[in-house]
């Protein structure tokens, strides 16, 4: 018996099955990887503007005596009693922050200590952090800062809207510049969004006093104005243009 031999038919692929699929061998320009578009980089910002939600109020107590924990005790009452005054208002946030304690020797006279702590307090508007920081003033606190800001919420509620602006903008400037190219719009391929120029808290000039004047002034409160402020969102984009 002769034995033919072996071979396998060019041009086609056997299957488990047992079924020919034909294989095409692709000509070497389709098999090139360059892409039939024209690449576009853009960018757009979208704004939006509110007034700030949010006050904050930035005081100081301090007390200086010869004996250290003397001053530290006048401190902790006037911090004490700042707070629970504060403590009356569900909206106004108390956070009681810095506490320095440091001896003092001049050239002449005898050494003392100074006691210090910083206490922030916030409120989502000035009708019940102004009397209260008036009222503190009064007691001898040292009103350091006073500055309108956006609630993180808002912030980000309005953040969002920036975005559909600057979007809103994306488009339109794709479309016009393809139109000028004899192009239309393939796709967006890639979208990159920026915060960088997040508001920062308004302080308010605030004329310097010191504890003699604020209780001449008592019952006076600093006053304030909730100037808008902008939001910012910033877009980069790459878009796909073709024929």
């Amino acid at each position: 018996m002769t034995l033919l031999p072996s071979f396998k038919p060019m041009g086609f692929l056997a299957l488990a099955s047992g079924v020919a699929v034909l294989a095409h061998t692709l000509p070497a320009h389709a098999q090139d990887n360059t892409e039939p578009y024209t690449r576009l980089e853009i960018h757009a910002t979208g704004t939006t503007e509110a007034a700030p939600d949010k006050l904050s109020a930035r005081f100081r107590a301090e007390s200086q005596n010869r004996n250290a924990a003397s001053a530290q005790g006048d401190v902790n009452a006037v911090v004490k009693k700042a707070t629970d005054e504060a403590a009356r208002n569900t909206d106004i946030k108390t956070a009681v922050l810095q506490y320095s304690v440091y001896e003092t020797q001049p050239e002449k006279g005898r050494p003392y200590w100074t006691a210090s702590q910083t206490l922030s307090f916030s409120a989502t508007d000035g009708k019940s952090l102004l009397p209260l920081a008036g009222q503190l003033q009064a007691q001898g606190l040292i009103l350091e800062g006073l500055e309108w800001s956006l609630s993180d919420e808002k912030r980000q509620s309005l953040f969002l809207d920036a975005e559909k602006k600057a979007i809103t903008e994306l488009k339109k400037q794709a479309d016009t510049l393809a139109q000028s190219l004899g192009l239309r719009v393939a796709r967006f391929v890639q979208i990159s969004v920026s915060d960088q120029e997040y508001p920062r808290p308004m302080p308010i000039m605030l004329r310097a006093a010191v504890a003699g004047v604020a209780n001449d002034a008592a019952g006076a409160s600093p006053s304030s104005t909730a100037e808008a402020q902008t939001v910012r969102a910033d877009l980069r984009a790459t878009v796909l243009l073709e024929p």
